[in-house]
């Protein structure tokens, strides 16, 4: 199968560096690799670039994750060459060999899968990162695994709720059918929560997102439990938005009504961590206020296209 890659940097030039040099080494070998870069350092940019002459770079605007990711898919799509996958990755997440011929092979024998991920190590490579996302009935998504010790007990395959952004092979056949407006990751929500909403919507329109844990990658992860503090006050207002979004564009009358309950506990853990821990993040409220409307529409163009049978989430399958 043919594939290609992008990445989307926003100044980790040497976490850059890294995830290149183990991209170029998959066998087979992408077709094409392209990284968006959002030029914090031009000196470092320029030196990356030399560096890998046959990769395509392109500098220019910060349109977070979500606009970046569009951009080198929609590049790489466009190229004129023929594809069958592209990888999305962020620069500091490094492939173990045979990543990306193992995800491929193992979307490439079911059809009806549009998004996969492999398991995702932090860089002691002992601990887990992510072994797929589940989306429970509080409907916070969450990293299967993650923060525990890897000792086999999500090695086996099967299907998942999402997948992280941080390494998502995406289906090049289902991404017209994917995209609402011509966005395939939603822009409006600039960083945190876009692969999710992608992958929702994907089950919605009847796709599936496979876990294929024989390709392994290492993620080294900016955001962690005990790292919130250096996350800056933008980016996790953006992160708290953007779970409201994703509720009203995916969420199903019946799910809403059904999980009820463990929605309104998980709104009163959130509104009483931002009063006690982290005031600076309730500005959030009302930038998802203001996204509201427009997160209506897309919800209106959502349910014109769901299916009227959904593949149940894991958190349905599993209880």
């Amino acid at each position: 199968m043919r594939w290609c890659a992008g990445i989307v940097n926003h100044g980790n030039y040497d976490d850059l560096e890294r995830c290149l040099a183990t991209l170029v080494q998959q066998d087979p070998a992408p077709m094409a690799v392209v990284v968006y870069d959002t030029g914090v350092s031009p000196e470092r940019f320029e030196s990356v670039r030399k560096a890998h002459p046959d990769i395509e770079f392109e500098i220019g605007e910060n349109r977070g994750y979500a606009g970046g990711a569009n951009r080198v898919v929609d590049r790489l799509v466009r190229s004129g060459q023929a594809v069958d996958f592209v990888l999305v990755l962020n620069p500091d997440v490094e492939l173990e060999a045979g990543y990306a011929d193992r995800l491929i092979t193992a979307m490439a024998e079911q059809p009806r899968v549009a998004i996969g991920t492999g398991k995702l190590l932090r860089p002691d490579r002992v601990t887990l990162d992510s072994a797929g996302i589940i989306i429970p009935r509080n409907r916070r998504p969450r990293d299967r695994g993650s923060e525990e010790a890897d000792l086999g007990q999500w090695d086996t395959p099967g299907f998942v709720d999402a997948a992280s952004g941080a390494a998502m092979m995406l289906r090049v056949a289902a991404l017209e059918d994917l995209s609402v407006e011509g966005e395939l990751f939603d822009e409006s929500f600039f960083a945190y929560h876009e692969d999710t909403d992608l992958c929702w919507r994907a089950r919605l329109f009847g796709w599936r997102i496979f876990y294929e844990p024989k390709a392994v990658a290492v993620h080294r992860r900016g955001w962690r439990r005990n790292r919130r503090a250096a996350i800056s006050v933008e980016t996790r207002r953006h992160s708290f938005k953007n779970h409201y979004l994703q509720l009203m564009k995916n969420e199903t009358a019946v799910g809403f009504v059904r999980n009820l309950p463990w929605l309104i506990a998980w709104e009163v853990l959130r509104l009483g961590f931002v009063l006690l821990r982290d005031r600076e993040v309730g500005a959030a409220y009302r930038d998802a206020w203001r996204a509201m409307p427009e997160a209506r529409r897309r919800r209106a163009l959502i349910q014109a296209k769901t299916r009227r049978e959904i593949d149940p989430l894991v958190w349905d399958t599993s209880a």
